[in-house]
């Protein structure tokens, strides 16, 4: 994070306590310039592996419920996007100050080109007009969206061997197939409607067929600036100089800009929900109102949206973090996998409407198949981080040998 964290590969440096070089499978905190703490490389993975699933998972779960909150019967979810985007600048740049503290070494001048900052903040605010635009379940089913947001795996690993030229080891190929898999396998109980849980359908019995079609479409292809985006973050975060905490804060205010210039698209006829604009007015006051505990009709809207900032903001910095310490963009996406059947398990103990409540029906069939995919998802994800550092230390032989050679 920033320069607090230093990893040996790219700056070898000796122990205060000890004459003794720091293996290069480990990384090293900093406070205020003196050593504090050093981790072995897999356990840092580990633990960034399960901080990232576990914040993701607040994410996913509180977005329904700040949107049901703030949202009137037909009314926009720009209102979502926008309030809750402005405060994402304003807690990184606050954790770049933290650092810069902790760490008064860290350069507060970004080694990543504004060109590269604005394009990881457009692709962000791209991503997020279309799939929230798109996921009412009047426009794409619930048991669809479950399948088309796993197209954010391909859509990553292409990007990555276009921009970056690099593919993936069979091994790795492998433990991706057998995550798809568990993810299919928990995700038959939307797709089948097990239970009664979720089911295949939504409503859209409004649309024409040219607008069922689309939809889908437009729910996936939100996902594409999410693989380009992360085939951009490995690129950069990879460099030894990078100040991975900086290069987040300047891409979240550039994504919240953009958001705030996309405005707009909430009045593209059968795309957005204000027909003019007393209508977005409207709604953009009433969701102010909301999230800051104004009107008491949504005063649920308050503790929701700040429990999902504070999740997207966790969960983003921790994907940073991934990124930049662990194998890469494709091990990012298969770790997010597991999201959806961790989310899906959260909701067996809890109930959304007509307001959040325990209600737990675990025992249920549904459930096993849930289960069942976690179980085949989790060794594999482990096998994949596996074979990453397994496959790193390899190529760092080869390279030590050829250098003797030379």
């Amino acid at each position: 994070m920033g320069s607090t964290y230093k990893d040996d590969h790219h700056q070898p440096l000796l122990d205060s306590t000890s004459p003794i070089p720091v293996q290069e499978s480990h990384q090293v905190f900093h406070l205020r310039g003196d050593r504090i703490l050093r981790i072995n490389k897999l356990t840092w993975n580990v633990f960034l592996t399960i901080i990232t699933v576990l914040t993701s998972v607040l994410m996913n779960v509180t977005l329904p419920l700040y949107s049901n909150s703030m949202t009137k019967d037909g009314g926009s979810e720009y209102p979502v996007l926008l309030l809750s985007s402005m405060w994402f600048p304003f807690f990184f740049f606050g954790l770049v100050f933290l650092t810069k503290f902790l760490s008064p070494s860290m350069s507060l001048r970004s080694s990543v080109s504004n060109r590269i900052m604005i394009l990881v903040g457009f692709l962000n605010a791209i991503n997020g007009v279309l799939v929230v635009y798109a996921s009412s379940t009047s426009r794409t089913p619930a048991a669809l969206q479950a399948i088309l947001s796993t197209s954010v795996i391909p859509f990553t690993v292409i990007s990555r061997y276009i921009l970056l030229r690099k593919g993936v080891s069979k091994a790795r190929l492998v433990c991706t197939g057998i995550v798809l898999i568990g993810l299919f396998i928990s995700l038959e109980p939307t797709i089948f409607n097990i239970d009664g849980n979720g089911g295949g359908g939504g409503g859209g019995e409004h649309l024409s067929n040219f607008e069922k079609f689309i939809w889908p479409v437009i729910f996936m292809f939100g996902f594409l600036p999410v693989g380009i985006s992360n085939a951009v973050l490995e690129r950069e975060l990879k460099k030894g100089e990078t100040e991975s905490l900086l290069f987040l804060a300047w891409a979240q205010l550039y994504n919240f800009v953009f958001i705030a210039a996309l405005f707009w698209t909430d009045f593209i006829p059968r795309f957005g929900a204000s027909s003019s604009f007393h209508d977005f007015w409207e709604n953009l006051t009433y969701g102010l109102k909301c999230q800051y505990g104004a009107d008491q009709s949504c005063h649920s809207a308050v503790g929701a949206s700040w429990i999902f900032i504070l999740g997207y903001c966790s969960a983003n910095l921790m994907i940073f973090l991934l990124v930049k310490y662990a194998e890469g963009a494709i091990y990012l996406v298969v770790v997010q996998a597991m999201v959806t059947p961790l989310g899906a398990l959260f909701w067996t103990f809890f109930v959304p409407t007509p307001y959040f409540h325990w209600d737990p029906h675990f025992l249920q069939l549904s459930t096993f198949f849930i289960m069942l995919g976690i179980l085949i998802m989790v060794p594999a994800v482990a096998m994949y981080n596996y074979f990453g550092i397994k496959e790193e230390k390899d190529l760092k032989r080869q390279l030590d040998l050829q250098s003797e050679d030379d």
